[in-house]
């Protein structure tokens, strides 16, 4: 049908064909097509058919809402509208209709106007520009990598005259700032004491409140993502609200106040520790690219260096005069140690192999006891109250404070604590099997205080025994006891009484009051041992340990008890593909392996309801998911709480 409403006749369509059906326009790839004012085509080139999986003689003659579909057609009516209003109309965009697949395109929308201006319909040129698009996004990513290169480059030029952490810090975030667009960048330094994080630097935007100098603890936004920095992978949220790993409420909450949609952290692991993380935050869901995480990652890199750089100068000399001390004095403390140990296998009696395994153990671990309470305070004392609830923490059965301490604030100074700490094993040992601990009725009460000429009274009372029957004989225990108490310059004394022993210690020197105390009352501890493990028959039990020696023991131990060894297992990987096959019903796990920490084992046990107990050497591990035990520990105090 012609413009003016006359029908279109065969002999018009060959003719309108065959001027516009030339080789040119047939070979190119573009759509060509000539439309009237109903917007319907009177012309079309072979490239229609390619589009549209149809001949043109079907395409000729429709209208365009009837080739592309409803949907699409009301995309593009507003350019239809204006080219038949006689605009030339170009327009680039997605266009998805019903025949053909989706598309990027461009399109030129030109009147054609007769002898009189009017406009009597208008041509179509339609091109696919995937391929252009596809190509300039690559040439903007090339642009993109050479401008961070500079601007990297020149970070690193600019941070050589920096001296202070904090302007090395803020001139770093700027640059990121600037580079990619975000509104919030900060770095934060972690605290390896405890798990805080201070933002010693930060670039925002007007509008957005500073976090500068905010004190900040790591599982604030969830432990997941806590764990995730601290095996040192970058976290990578496109939108806070749908991210797959699902905030929690009071996460969300704190993201929001915050004004965060989306955000990329990077963490700087040093040391094998998490040391130092630089973030970046916009206020709405944004993709983050590999590319912009890599950039990132470079500068945190910078930072580090610089900040180190300009505190190590400034230290240098400080720091090698405290390293020699420190060479020189582990290396005493350790010789120290294996000698101590050396003494002990040497004089500990033998009367069977399990009874010189069980004390030779047992007077080991209280030494490395000692030892990890010494190492929180860096050898400068440990309490006594925490050394006593230490040694005995085992014995303090279900809870029921038949275990208590008692005295005023007192720090036992370094060179006397280890002594301390063996006299306190070697009463205690006596006491869980012969005295108040190895009774149900029986309880322990630990009081001191000073006296008159300020010497430390610390006595020990059991009651409740019944039966009692004094040591006709005395032995190693008791040789040990006095040999360390001879050591500290103490006096003791013993009183076998009816019901109990009451034990006297006079200490005259390496003692001194301290500030307050904690709680007089013995927090519950574990379960007594089980006899013979006999709770561990045939339970599969996962070892999870780095350390092969310590792994080998332990399922020696186990198998004795008669469990089913599974493992061991020395990486998280290989942990948690036993985890997944399903044959686990226990497990023992190391806090940290080979650096990273056990907590993704510990969540897939959890998601099973496996029952599993900590095992680590360190003295704070940072887990409260699961019952502790530290390394050496008791074996039977770990197949007790391994199988209670």
């Amino acid at each position: 049908m012609h413009a003016d409403g006359s029908v279109l006749t065969e002999a018009d369509a060959v003719q309108m064909r065959a001027a516009f059906s030339s080789g040119l326009a047939d070979a190119l790839p573009q759509l060509l097509g000539y439309l009237d004012r109903d917007a319907r085509y009177l012309f079309v080139n072979r490239a229609y058919e390619t589009w549209f999986d149809r001949d043109r003689d079907q395409i000729e003659g429709l209208r365009m809402d009837e080739l592309l579909g409803p949907a699409a057609f009301a995309r593009i009516k507003p350019f239809v509208d204006r080219v038949l209003g006689g605009e030339l109309v170009l327009y680039e965009g997605e266009m998805a209709h019903d025949l053909a697949r989706f598309r990027h395109v461009e399109a030129r929308f030109t009147p054609d106007r007769g002898a009189d201006g009017a406009v009597r319909g208008f041509y179509l040129m339609v091109g696919d520009i995937a391929s252009r698009q596809t190509g300039e996004k690559d040439l903007g990513r090339l642009l993109n990598r050479e401008r961070r290169r500079v601007a990297l480059l020149d970070l690193g030029r600019q941070l050589r005259e920096e001296v202070e952490p904090k302007a090395v810090a803020l001139l770093a975030c700027g640059v990121l700032a600037r580079q990619l667009a975000a509104p919030r960048v900060g770095y934060a330094q972690v605290d390896s004491q405890h798990p805080k994080a201070l933002i010693i630097g930060e670039w925002a935007a007007p509008g957005f409140p500073s976090l500068l100098g905010v004190e900040r603890q790591l599982d604030t936004f969830g432990p997941e993502m806590t764990a995730t920095l601290r095996a040192g992978r970058s976290l990578v949220c496109a939108d806070v609200v749908t991210d797959p790993c699902g905030f929690s409420a009071a996460a969300l909450k704190a993201y929001a106040d915050l004004g965060i949609g989306a955000f990329l952290t990077c963490p700087l692991i040093k040391g094998r520790r998490m040391a130092a993380y630089i973030y970046l935050c916009q206020d709405t869901p944004r993709d983050w690219t590999p590319d912009e995480a890599a950039f990132v990652a470079d500068v945190a890199e910078l930072v580090w260096a610089a900040i180190d750089r300009t505190s190590a100068e400034a230290a240098r000399q400080q720091a090698e005069e405290t390293e020699r001390l420190l060479i020189r004095e582990v290396d005493h403390r350790a010789k120290n140690v294996l000698a101590v140990v050396q003494s002990l296998a040497h004089l500990t009696p033998f009367e069977s192999k399990h009874q010189y395994v069980d004390a030779l153990s047992g007077r080991i671990g209280s030494l490395a006891r000692s030892h990890s309470l010494l190492s929180t305070t860096r050898w400068t004392g440990v309490r006594l109250n925490a050394l006593l609830r230490k040694d005995l923490e085992a014995y303090d059965l279900d809870g029921d404070d038949r275990v208590a301490i008692d005295g005023p604030p007192v720090l036992i100074q370094a060179e006397a604590t280890q002594s301390l700490g063996l006299v306190i094993h070697e009463l205690a040992t006596n006491a869980s099997k012969y005295g108040a601990l190895s009774d149900k009725g029986g309880a322990l009460s630990v009081t001191w205080d000073w006296d008159a000429e300020g010497r430390l009274i610390v006595l020990w009372r059991e009651t409740g025994v019944r039966d009692l029957t004094p040591p006709s004989r005395r032995g190693f225990g008791s040789t040990l006891i006095a040999q360390a108490a001879r050591q500290m310059g103490a006096q003791i004394q013993h009183d076998w009484t009816p019901t109990g022993l009451c034990f006297r210690l006079e200490i005259a020197k390496g003692v001194q009051a301290c500030a307050a105390v904690a709680s007089t009352t013995l927090e519950a501890g574990f379960a007594a041992p089980a006899p013979g493990g006999s709770t561990l028959r045939d339970q599969r039990v996962l070892i999870v340990e780095d350390e092969a020696l310590v792994a080998m023991d332990l399922a020696r131990v186990l198998t004795q008890a008669g469990a089913l060894v599974v493992g061991p297992a020395g990486t998280i990987e290989d942990a948690l593909d036993l985890v997944s096959q399903g044959a686990v019903d226990r497990a023992i796990l190391d806090v940290n392996l080979g650096g990273r920490m056990v907590t993704p084992v510990a969540m897939a046990l959890a998601d099973r309801g496996i029952p599993f107990v900590y095992l680590t050497g360190y003295q704070e591990p940072q887990v409260v998911d699961g019952p502790v035990l530290h390394k050496p520990a008791s074996l039977d105090t770990l197949m007790a709480v391994l199988g209670g």
